[in-house]
């Protein structure tokens, strides 16, 4: 493990997003379960189970497997509901086995954990 900003990471696994979410003044580390969704053509939807790492007001930081691109719609839900919210992706950085996502609201979410 290594100390950064008083922040403890992993040294390979969480480099990436901890270098993406360096990028975006305000990040807060925080860990809140998501599911993440990503329409494809004809109705097709991919989803993905992981963890938001990262938040600002108006930004989420996580790791995903799925191909995502700059500019992508995707949709973040968590188990109980309480999140439910569309973003679009601002920026990616590759990992050793996963891309480090920073996603930005696409409105206003009211009951997010961290108010601008």
């Amino acid at each position: 493990m290594r100390r950064t900003s008083n922040l403890t990471f992993a040294s390979h696994s969480a480099s990436a997003l901890r270098s993406l979410a360096e990028l975006f003044p305000g990040a807060t580390p925080m860990r809140i379960s998501i599911l993440v969704s990503v329409a494809r053509g004809k109705g097709h939807l991919l989803e993905e189970s992981t963890v938001i790492e990262f938040g600002t007001s108006t930004m989420v930081f996580f790791e995903s497997r799925l191909p995502l691109e700059l500019a992508e719609k995707l949709h973040l839900e968590n188990a109980d509901r309480s999140l439910g919210a569309d973003a679009v992706v601002v920026g990616v950085r590759d990992g050793e086995s996963h891309r480090a996502i920073a996603a930005r609201f696409v409105a206003e979410v009211r009951n997010w954990i961290i108010q601008g």
